[in-house]
């Protein structure tokens, strides 16, 4: 199966990530490119990524290869350029909110511009900065959720499934269309032996691996969403000394979430985005001189809101924490000697709206 999953996205981010196009061994993929991105117009920062991949038939993988080399720019109205470079597998920018180098005022529209190395060059359609859409909450509750064992038999293990509650139309009654990115915060102890640093806790964010990409619109004239499912988090050891589930809603266009809820709908099933009933799904990327027809993906801008969903060790039943480690022969460096060394994110730093 081909399936969207978000980097993050993601991610991001940590970041908050430019879903990436998860392309397993199935039928040949077509020739062409992945052009994906977002710019996230924030009260504080303004943040860019585009992810560029190139797409080839290959005998014994469907994998795409990541383009590092080309010219990237997010262009505003105004003829503004802002430059994302080439970091850690994704295009990224970000600047002071206010910047007037680059201005993101409502009203104003945006696109991507891309050029290759080998002078192909792509661009898509201006999208505008939508209003911002804040939920009205989000909560946390106990579920289970089935995972199969090694032998394939299924179980059911404790998880926190997260909801969230948000109006779908904005004061003045204009439809609004949503989108959710989730990142996991938590908090851990290492046992390190180290004289200099000692034993240290670490906050760590990681993405939610949730398996689809999340996105409504208002139908029926529905103007709010209620106790709406985010999706289940497995109960681990990120639960055994704090845990924040991050909640990023990105108020997104129409024509955003109408890609979206097509790449949501075939990344449920065995369907491959390109190879969709009545052809792959259009985004709203194209060849500026038409000679690359095969061009994928979506770049959309939105001026998100963000809220954080505590859950203590003891809401989430006491799990063990995460040492020691369940082995006599654990690794020299592992996440208890040194819980700076579990991820890339890990930091020393408290969060400042950290209250558990």
């Amino acid at each position: 199966m081909k399936r969207i999953s978000l980097l993050t996205f993601l991610a991001a981010v940590l970041f908050g990530c430019v879903d990436q196009i998860d392309l397993t061994q199935g039928q040949p993929l077509p020739d062409g490119i992945v052009v994906s991105g977002r710019l996230l117009v924030g009260e504080d920062e303004i943040d860019a990524e585009v992810l560029l991949e190139e797409l080839f038939r290959f005998e014994d993988s469907n994998r795409p290869g990541q383009i590092v080399t080309a010219d990237v720019r997010i262009v505003n109205s105004d003829g503004q350029e802002l430059e994302l470079l080439y970091r850690e597998g994704i295009y990224r920018a970000s600047l002071p909110a206010g910047d007037p180098s680059f201005r993101t005022e409502e009203g104003m529209t945006f696109n991507v511009s891309v050029t290759t190395r080998e002078g192909n060059a792509f661009v898509s359609t201006p999208e505008a900065v939508p209003q911002m859409l804040e939920a009205t909450s989000a909560t946390a509750q106990l579920s289970t959720v089935t995972v199969e064992n090694q032998v394939g038999v299924p179980n059911d293990l404790p998880a926190i499934e997260y909801r969230i509650n948000t109006p779908l139309r904005y004061p003045n009654g204009e439809a609004a269309y949503v989108r959710w990115l989730m990142t996991e915060f938590y908090q851990q102890t290492d046992m390190s032996t180290d004289t200099t640093t000692g034993i240290k806790t670490c906050y760590t964010n990681a993405p939610f691996e949730g398996n689809e990409v999340k996105v409504v619109g208002p139908s029926n004239n529905v103007s709010e969403l209620t106790n709406f499912s985010l999706g289940k988090n497995r109960i681990t050891f990120r639960y055994a000394e704090g845990n924040y589930m991050e909640i990023r809603q990105e108020a997104i266009s129409r024509e955003a979430f109408d890609y979206y809820d097509q790449v949501n709908s075939i990344a449920s099933t065995d369907l491959s985005i390109f190879e969709a009933p009545g052809g792959p799904v259009v985004g709203n990327v194209k060849s500026v001189d038409g000679s690359i027809a095969n061009v994928f993906g979506y770049f959309y801008v939105t001026r998100p809101s963000f809220v954080r969903v505590p859950v203590t060790p003891a809401e989430a039943g006491s799990p063990m924490a995460a040492c020691p480690l369940a082995t006599n022969f654990p690794p020299p460096v592992n996440r208890c000697t040194d819980c700076l060394v579990a991820s890339n994110t890990a930091t020393l730093v408290r969060p400042p709206w950290w209250e558990l």
